[in-house]
């Protein structure tokens, strides 16, 4: 007698291709006999054998019938046309799908005990086979451990259960479905997708670099998951006394609460109190060490403000804003926290509290001038009432504008108060009425023809008289100095004067001129000027290891009475250090190694080349040479923004020192307001305060004489096979990007976004810039063979540089050329700075027959001379176009006499094409300061980032 039962069939393999995962199995047994037949689990089918089930239990099988899948698409269909533009629809509609599917069996999980289940799933001979199932009660939580294989990082995957830990490799994984012995566990909707976005990345490429797998690995998995990084990167640590804090805030419309924070180095902590506090930052792991003594004596002095606070623990204390004003107790209040050094944040976001009818008044006296700072005593009023300076500086640096007054009104600084007095009384040091500011400030003042300029009158007015004549005339103001044997064109007796005007003043500044324009030789003529007036002085040149020789080579053409001495290597002595020279070269590896023995000489000017090297305050290099002595300090830089506005302030700290503050200061007041907010007023505030001491100046600017530059598109059509790879690649990384964006939300996603082009980037320039296992045996690369045919055409008469982002790429490049029997130089960052001059310096020579030279974009965009070219080929274009007209600019500059002719190969209808119509859309990148941006992918909204992945 045949037996027949009815079961629910699984099909988990369904879920990454369709939507029927779920149908009805009716099995019957005949003796030995079994025979499964599949029917679809449609409301028919489930009031015939599923009716038995409670309402919950069946409502949750029903959500698995096409009927109400179909239902769940037409209500996605409505959301996607709610949707803003730039979403990508194919991507919306799955992740939609994927999440109702999800939501149906954590429904139908708790009732899984009353249903028998089987799976269809593959078995032997690639026959699908049925057997029994059932769904695990436990959830899985995953976790995510690093660990290093041959040579690099990689990250292991794993799933604990019922208190155990299993790595997801014991699992199969049918999208948030794991599945062991019959048994399957439902992951989080989250969970599957960082695994998902784990499995579909790349690791290998950021694997040999700690650096860069933390900043694109890490970050990403650390923004919601605790990550076990096996001790394998050392870990920041911060131990120092926390900056004391308030946040004032009003609950409720009724209620003023004070919330107690410490700031350890600008991470802010609060809560109960716990030994130690770990973060992530741009991937960096941090562990704050936090003083328990400090923050309880903190707690302990807010708590003996008022007999209310003593019972609130709450971790912050609050009063009624009736009890708050009550014989004044908030002024008081307010000035025993500013008297006790702590910070109050928020303030001028309170609303109940009144403001003061009376504007600040204020009066300055200079009191003295010390090194490179001047006293001045200043005096505050509002009304009759004088403002405590210290008090009214902590508020300032605090982010307010606004000061607490004696009959607890608030006095408001105005914006004519805060462009007169606040930047002094922001960067200067208080000491009762008496700040110390640097007197550098002085030259902001040039056009203020205000009588009430504090700090004008501190500058001789000849200097004044030659600082206007240097902006409004041609006229020479300093003769050339003696035994410079070069002829200056006319920007460059600018760039000379201004330096040498600045340092008349006791000030350094930036030179950042566009590449090829001549800094060196503007630096060494001041140089000249210097040592001429000075002749006993001892001064110092420092840059990367790369341009050691070049200055050195530099310095005897153009100044050959002046005595230079490299002081690098491992055969540099000490006692070098000692001799009788005028101007020592060395880099900056070589000066943070001997940092004791060059802090204890004084150089009368300090040169540093490239200065965005010392752009991480942070850095060992960074640290040395700020506290180096010298008298005037100068950075060379044709970009002194790489990344952001922080980028600035070590190089200006270096040439102008105290003048930004802190950095914890500079960050907060500028970087961040800038670069985060775009806060026009305060980038109107770091460009005055900039203007006078960054010196920058365009080709098209000041070197019309230059021959003709002509910047041209290489079209590249791609072979098919090339194609096919690209398009099918193209399609796995877009789904995944967009998934990833519409989860996480652009601003987390940007890592994604550049993994995501580097991929499709990689195939433009060659297959086999991808693993053996992801290129699938295409070779094919349009731009390797295009390139070929053009050098062969051109290399007879004409010499040409080759750039590539990729250090690989130009292995593979070498690898055709000798297959051609081209010669050519190669070199990248792992080739020693003597054999980089050595390979220039035969470059450059006449008759030389190597007419190639391949380079590195990173390690050759910045310092050399290769006028010997007249053809570039960037071949592969970069987001950052500064990056890439630094490039140019190694062949296009001062003592090139032919055209120079510039091609991007870029392949047609591809991602490269696309960035190039962006790059022109986003021109408009952070001009502001002194350069171009190069935060292209930061900027991309997520429009940008469906048209460049359509």
């Amino acid at each position: 007698m045949a037996i027949k039962k009815v079961s629910l069939l699984l099909s988990p393999a369904s879920l990454s291709v369709s939507d029927t995962v779920m149908r009805s199995l009716h099995v019957t047994k005949s003796g030995k006999n079994i025979s499964f037949e599949e029917a679809l689990l449609d409301l028919k089918e489930v009031r015939r054998y599923y009716a038995h089930h409670p309402p919950a239990v069946k409502d949750a099988i029903l959500s698995f019938c096409d009927e109400y899948i179909v239902n769940a698409k037409v209500s996605a269909n409505q959301k996607l046309t709610k949707q803003r533009s730039g979403i990508h629809p194919a991507t919306f509609k799955k992740n939609h799908a994927l999440r109702y599917l999800h939501r149906s069996f954590e429904s139908l999980k708790p009732f899984s005990g009353l249903q028998k289940f089987y799976h269809k799933i593959m078995g032997q001979n690639n026959r699908f086979v049925f057997s029994p199932c059932v769904f695990s009660q436990f959830k899985p939580v995953v976790s995510f451990t690093v660990v290093k294989k041959n040579k690099g990082f990689t990250v292991i995957t794993n799933v604990c259960i019922n208190g155990i830990d299993y790595p997801i490799t014991d699992f199969d994984r049918f999208v948030f479905l794991l599945h062991s012995r019959n048994e399957y566990f439902i992951l989080s909707f989250k969970d599957y997708q960082i695994i998902d976005w784990l499995e579909n990345t790349d690791l290998k490429a950021w694997s040999a670099d700690a650096d860069a797998f933390k900043l694109n690995v890490l970050q990403k998995l650390e923004e919601d998951y605790d990550v076990d990084r096996n001790n394998l990167f050392p870990k920041k640590e911060v131990r120092n006394i926390p900056v004391k804090r308030v946040m004032l805030s009003e609950i409720s419309n009724s209620f003023l609460m004070f919330t107690p924070q410490w700031l350890y180095d600008g991470f802010v902590i609060d809560g109960p109190f716990s030994e130690s506090y770990k973060t992530t930052l741009d991937g960096e792991e941090y562990v704050i060490y936090r003083n328990e003594e400090e923050e309880n004596a903190f707690r302990n002095l807010l708590q003996s403000f008022h007999p209310g606070f003593a019972s609130q623990r709450n971790g912050y204390f609050h009063l009624s804003f009736a009890e708050a004003q009550k014989k004044q107790w908030f002024l008081k209040a307010y000035h025993k926290m500013l008297d006790a050094g702590i910070e109050l944040t928020g303030i001028d976001m309170l609303h109940h509290f009144r403001y003061s009818p009376h504007k600040a008044t204020t009066e300055t006296v200079i009191k003295s001038q010390q090194d490179n700072g001047v006293e001045i005593e200043m005096t505050v009023y509002f009304g009759k009432e004088k403002v405590d300076l210290a008090n009214l500086q902590k508020m300032l640096l605090a982010g307010q504008k606004a000061v607490m007054l004696k009959d607890t009104s608030l006095g408001i600084l105005s914006d004519e108060w805060m462009q007169q007095y606040g930047t002094i009384l922001k960067h200067g040091k208080v000491s009762k009425n008496m700040v110390v500011a640097a007197k550098y400030l002085a030259i902001n003042e040039q056009n203020n023809h205000d009588e009430r300029v504090v700090l004008k009158p501190l500058v001789k007015v000849e200097w004044w008289q030659k600082w206007r004549q240097w902006h409004d005339s041609d006229q020479q103001l300093y003769a050339m100095p003696a035994g410079i044997q070069a002829t200056l064109r006319p920007y460059q007796q600018k760039g000379f004067e201004w330096l040498t005007l600045l340092a008349e003043a006791g000030a350094g500044g930036c030179l950042a001129d566009d590449m090829g324009l001549g800094k060196t030789l503007q630096t060494i003529c001041f140089l000249a000027h210097h040592i001429h007036h000075n002749p006993d002085d001892i001064n110092i040149i420092i840059c990367p290891s790369s341009l050691i020789y070049n200055w050195q080579q530099e310095m005897q053409k153009f100044a050959p009475g002046i005595s230079t001495l490299v002081f690098h290597g491992t055969g540099r002595n000490a006692e070098d250090l000692d001799k009788p020279v005028q101007v020592f070269i060395t880099s900056y590896g070589t000066f943070r190694a001997d940092a004791g023995l060059m802090q204890n000489k004084f150089f009368g000017v300090a040169v540093i080349d490239e200065s965005h090297n010392i752009k991480n305050p942070a850095a060992q290099v960074t640290t040395a040479i700020s506290n180096m002595r010298a008298g005037i300090r100068i950075a060379l830089s044709g970009t002194p923004v790489v990344n952001n506005t922080f980028d600035l302030y070590s190089q200006l700290n270096f040439a102008l020192p105290g003048m930004f503050g802190s950095r914890e200061f500079f960050k907060r007041e500028y970087a961040d307001a800038i670069d985060r907010n775009h806060d026009e007023e305060k980038i109107k505030a770091l460009q005055k305060l900039t203007a006078p001491f960054i010196l920058r100046r365009t080709k098209e600017q000041v070197a019309t004489d230059l021959p003709e530059k002509s910047e041209m598109i290489l079209w590249c059509s791609m072979h098919r096979q090339q194609r096919d790879l690209y398009n099918e690649v193209k399609d796995q990384v877009s789904g995944s990007l967009f998934l990833d964006i519409k989860n996480n939300g652009l601003a987390k996603s940007k890592f994604a976004v550049i993994l995501a082009m580097l991929k499709l980037r990689q195939i433009c320039n060659s297959p086999k810039l991808l693993p053996p296992e992801e290129h699938q045996g295409c070779s094919q690369s349009v731009k390797t063979e295009m390139l070929i045919d053009e050098l062969q055409n051109i290399l007879g008469n004409h010499k040409a540089l080759v750039f590539s982002q990729f250090a690989t790429m130009l292995d593979l490049l070498a690898e055709e050329l000798d297959k051609k029997g081209i010669p050519y130089y190669h070199f990248d960052g792992q080739t020693p700075p003597a054999k980089r001059t050595e390979m220039v310096n035969a470059f450059q020579e006449k008759g030389n027959d190597t007419h190639l030279f391949l380079i590195s974009l990173k390690a050759g965009n910045t310092g050399l001379t290769l006028t010997a070219a007249d053809y570039v080929f960037l071949f592969d274009p970069w987001w950052n176009t500064a990056v890439e007209q630094q490039a140019i600019d190694r062949t296009h500059r001062i003592g090139q006499t032919r055209n120079v002719f510039a091609y991007k190969m870029i392949c047609k209808d591809t991602i490269e094409e696309k960035i190039i119509v962006l790059q022109q859309r986003k021109k408009k990148l952070a001009q502001e300061l002194v350069s171009e941006d190069n935060g292209f992918v930061k900027e991309l909204s997520e429009e940008d980032i469906t048209y460049l992945f359509s």
